[in-house]
């Protein structure tokens, strides 16, 4: 399904079901289709293309996790959606962080995965590779309007998120954050994530690199179906 927001871009979703409300959120220069594996969730299923990523509009000049909050925040209202458990992988964890911190009423559990708030949350070897994406794309980029696009997608990681910490520090919503042994994020940082918030745990799949729900999406579909019970229990509180 399409939805314009209010900037005219077009925002593609797919609402495949009726029960407690999940959010999936895609990473960078990915789509919804990430999540297939987590079809067998159908009943609780809401998948969103950021704009310029998926089926989405591929045109816009404003690019930022501030922007792709408030087309959420949209179509959230539209769909009627009071509370919901986000699942975010990669920069949809970082979106999912950076709504939280402006729409906290709307969280009912968060599930972060290999999300990072910083760029030097990173590893050295990924910053290196991100750098060379983003100057390549970029020098492409006044030739091609394809790599404009890519160019402003690899961009997101190079800055620090826009978060409201103090905020967060006040959650009281169920918060969950997993990457991989093998994670193109730094542990540390995954705990410093995990820290952000006062209701949390922190899980490390061993062997495991960047892609837990495709990888192990058994196991990731296990911690989403415990999270609906215990977000479902703290919506009803």
């Amino acid at each position: 399904m399409e939805f314009k927001v209010k900037d005219g871009q077009i925002i593609y979703y797919r609402d495949l079901g009726k029960g407690f409300p999940i959010v999936f959120l895609h990473g960078n220069n990915l789509s919804g289709n990430y999540f297939g594996k987590q079809g067998i969730l159908y009943r609780d299923y809401r998948l969103i293309d950021s704009r310029n990523h998926g089926r989405s509009s591929r045109q816009s000049a404003k690019m930022t996790f501030e922007q792709m909050a408030a087309d959420l925040e949209e179509i959230l209202q539209f769909l009627n959606i009071k509370k919901a458990l986000f699942v975010g992988h990669s920069d949809g964890a970082n979106l999912a962080m950076v709504y939280a911190s402006r729409f906290p009423d709307r969280i009912a559990g968060l599930l972060l995965n290999a999300g990072n708030m910083t760029f030097k949350g990173l590893t050295r070897r990924s910053r290196f590779l991100v750098y060379i994406q983003y100057y390549c794309l970029k020098a492409l980029s006044p030739f091609s309007s394809k790599m404009d696009i890519m160019a402003q997608i690899t961009e997101l990681m190079l800055h620090d998120l826009p978060l409201d910490r103090e905020r967060l520090h006040q959650a009281s919503y169920p918060v969950w954050v997993v990457m991989g042994q093998r994670d193109v994020i730094s542990i540390s940082h995954s705990r410093d994530i995990s820290d952000l918030f006062p209701i949390h745990k922190l899980y490390v799949e061993r062997r495991q690199g960047h892609r837990l729900a495709q990888r192990k999406y058994k196991v990731f579909n296990q911690m989403i179906r415990e999270l609906v019970r215990i977000s479902r229990k703290e919506v009803v509180a």
